[in-house]
């Protein structure tokens, strides 16, 4: 009789979750795999995965391990790519046909380089330094509400920042 409680309880909790990130995780996909088709499938899998943790009362924070699944998705989702030359992402594939040139295919192959060089970039980082980045410039926050976020001072916030930028603009002109 526990288990169904359990289940009960996990479904309210991750629901809400759910439901309340979702444009946010759709867009983070999209913006990260160049494809809606396959954000899509990400957020649905990282969804799955969610409310399929054995011991949810151990996540504190349900919004960020979503996230977190979802980034690691992603991730497999580009290394695949990146070692299947003949991938062509099917939102580009519409495109490529409009135009009938295949301009998109060599914008997306250049596209998927770049993300894949980011991401190593982006590895490499400190991990405060690539949560202040990513908080600011793929999200938008605020240097206050980063800074609450991360529970760090806002003068830590711009320093990190200026130190992140610094250091991804070293590495990209490598």
């Amino acid at each position: 009789m526990k288990r169904p409680v359990q289940a009960y309880q996990r479904d309210r909790r991750f629901g809400g979750v759910i439901k309340q990130y979702a444009p946010q995780l759709h867009h983070f996909l999209s913006s990260r795999l160049n494809s809606e088709t396959e954000a899509q499938d990400l957020a649905q899998e990282a969804y799955l995965r969610l409310t399929r943790v054995a011991r949810p009362e151990l996540i504190r924070s349900p919004e960020a391990y979503l996230f977190r699944i979802a980034s690691n998705l992603a991730n497999e989702r580009l290394l695949k790519r990146a070692q299947d030359p003949a991938f062509v992402p099917l939102d580009g594939l519409e495109q490529a046909g409009e135009d009938g040139d295949g301009a998109a295919f060599e914008g997306s192959l250049d596209q998927r380089a770049e993300i894949v060089r980011l991401e190593e970039i982006l590895d490499e980082m400190p991990p405060l330094y690539r949560a202040v980045l990513l908080l600011r410039k793929r999200d938008g926050y605020s240097h206050a509400e980063i800074a609450e976020k991360l529970n760090i001072a806002p003068s830590t916030v711009h320093t990190y920042l200026k130190r992140a930028l610094k250091q991804c603009r070293a590495r990209w002109s490598e």
